[in-house]
């Protein structure tokens, strides 16, 4: 009955509804206003925000900068454990590529086919791409210096001066 009469009340020409979404001290529509109007900055409180949000943006860059700097104090030595295994890796990257080449020349003159075998072991993407990779990672930087920089800065540097 309780049901009922709830849903009867809805549909009846019972005032109560209607007053309690229009009273002006109470209403649904005052606090609802009052509920939105609490979302909304005021100057004051976005600027407050703006400087906590910068504050904490500060505070985030200095702990980056921190540990990259404790890291690349860490690592710069050439003798840390990584680098001496990169060192290794790279060098026996190299050599079996180098032996691969090798073998396939050594071995032609007795047995063509097997140096073809050889041969192709030596330049599949795996082995060239490997081989490749630690080549530009080690001499790259000094390449493109060499390569591409200085001829870059010498264009440069005729664009600058008068023609004559």
């Amino acid at each position: 009955m309780s049901i009922w009469s709830g849903v009867k009340s809805l549909f009846s020409s019972n005032a109560k509804p209607v007053d309690d979404i229009l009273d002006k001290d109470n209403g649904l529509l005052v606090r609802a206003g009052g509920w939105i109007d609490g979302l909304s900055y005021t100057d004051q409180e976005g600027a407050e925000d703006a400087k906590e949000l910068i504050r904490h943006a500060s505070e985030a860059r200095k702990q980056i900068i921190d540990t990259v700097v404790a890291h690349v104090g860490s690592t710069a030595s050439e003798n840390t454990q990584r680098s001496l295994t990169r060192r290794f890796a790279a060098l026996a990257i190299i050599r079996i590529e180098m032996f691969l080449v090798m073998a396939s020349v050594v071995v032609w003159p007795w047995d063509a086919g097997y140096a073809k075998f050889i041969w192709s072991v030596a330049g599949s993407t795996l082995m060239f791409g490997a081989f490749a990779a630690v080549i530009i990672f080690f001499f790259g930087s000094y390449g493109i210096s060499q390569h591409i920089m200085k001829p870059l800065a010498a264009i440069k540097g005729a664009a600058k001066r008068p023609v004559q």
